[in-house]
């Protein structure tokens, strides 16, 4: 896992697929666990991840509203676009311009 780079937005992936899921299902969301098999930080991304990000202090989670009209795999491939969404309560600190390893 590419630790400042990739693994953010994987986080949001599982956490968007978990609430679609349990919602189709009828059940409420539970958890999601990350096992980390090959996470890496690279030499040029060192100094940014220690005395920057890592010195951040969290947001609170933001609220995901998913329309309550999507209830099958087949609506997600059929009808539903990113307007069935909404977000509130996101707040991001400013970017960190991490060098991309190559």
């Amino acid at each position: 896992a590419d630790i400042p780079l990739g693994i953010n937005f994987n986080q949001v992936q599982v956490f968007v697929l978990l609430a679609l899921i349990a919602q189709i299902t009828g059940h409420k969301p539970g958890k999601a666990y990350h096992k980390i098999v090959n996470a890496h930080i690279y030499e040029d991304q060192l100094e940014l991840m220690r005395d920057v990000q890592l010195k951040r202090e969290p947001f609170a989670a933001p609220k995901l509203t998913i329309n309550p009209d999507i209830k099958s795999l087949k609506d997600i491939e059929t009808w539903v676009t990113r307007d069935d969404f909404t977000v509130e309560g996101y707040e991001c600190h400013e970017a960190i311009a991490y060098p991309f390893a190559v």
